[in-house]
């Protein structure tokens, strides 16, 4: 597989010239006069190094793109900038855990952890989507768990109740989603973030504490038969690639 970063040579080939910009058409142009001024008999090399001045022009554009996941696209593709209700809303209703919100979505979208996403519903910045990918080089490794996180006025004196969407087999997480993580009860505080509450998680998934279960069967599997429970996650893994 080519990584979403890579750029395949079919595709490099492929270029818009309606986005290369008019100092780049004239470098084209210059190097077009003096390729013509060569001859007739220089035609198939002057082609060859036009395409490739169109190529490289192009490739430079393309490169500063900022390529991510699809699944991290649905969440953000709305939210480089606040959606005009959400704006709307907040504006209307700036309470101070609105405000806090709106300063951990920005701080999420211009600095995010590796492998974590979250922002709120465009009507209301009070309930949020999330998803965490695995962690690499773990039982975990590949899958796309999807959480919802939602907080209340009294934010962020109070953390929000967050709770999987998606599937999960774990030692710490209940059958209905919801999560036992001591930063999410008594050791919460006011400086933790989103970003901070989801990197947590994702850390969580992998570094289980079988001796405050919320899945008992998952506690005794991580505890006596790892081999039985790293199989479980992976059928959890891969239910999450065509989940819902």
């Amino acid at each position: 597989m080519m990584c979403n970063g890579a750029m395949g040579l079919e595709g490099q080939m492929m270029v818009n010239h309606d986005e290369i910009s008019p100092q780049k058409k004239e470098k084209g142009d210059r190097m077009d006069e003096r390729l013509s001024s060569s001859g007739s008999h220089n035609t198939r090399c002057r082609s060859f190094l036009l395409l490739c001045s169109i190529i490289i022009l192009g490739s430079e554009t393309r490169r500063k793109e900022v390529r991510r996941p699809i699944i991290f696209r649905s969440l953000q593709s709305s939210t480089h900038h606040f959606p005009a209700a959400l704006t709307f809303q907040a504006a209307k209703m700036s309470t101070p855990a609105r405000k806090r919100l709106m300063r951990d979505f920005k701080r999420l979208q211009q600095d995010p952890p590796a492998g974590i996403s979250g922002a709120p519903y465009d009507n209301n910045i009070m309930l949020w989507n999330a998803v965490i990918f695995g962690p690499d080089d773990t039982p975990w490794d590949g899958g796309t768990f999807k959480l919802t996180l939602q907080f209340s006025e009294d934010y962020p004196n109070k953390p929000p109740t967050v709770r999987f969407i998606s599937r999960m087999f774990h030692p710490n997480i209940y059958a209905d989603g919801s999560i036992c993580l001591d930063i999410l009860q008594n050791q919460w505080s006011p400086i933790y973030d989103v970003a901070a509450i989801l990197t947590s998680i994702q850390s969580l998934l992998c570094d289980p504490n079988p001796n405050s279960p919320a899945n008992s069967e998952a506690a005794r599997m991580f505890s006596e038969n790892k081999r039985e429970y790293n199989r479980k996650v992976r059928e959890i893994v891969e239910q999450s690639w065509t989940a819902d």
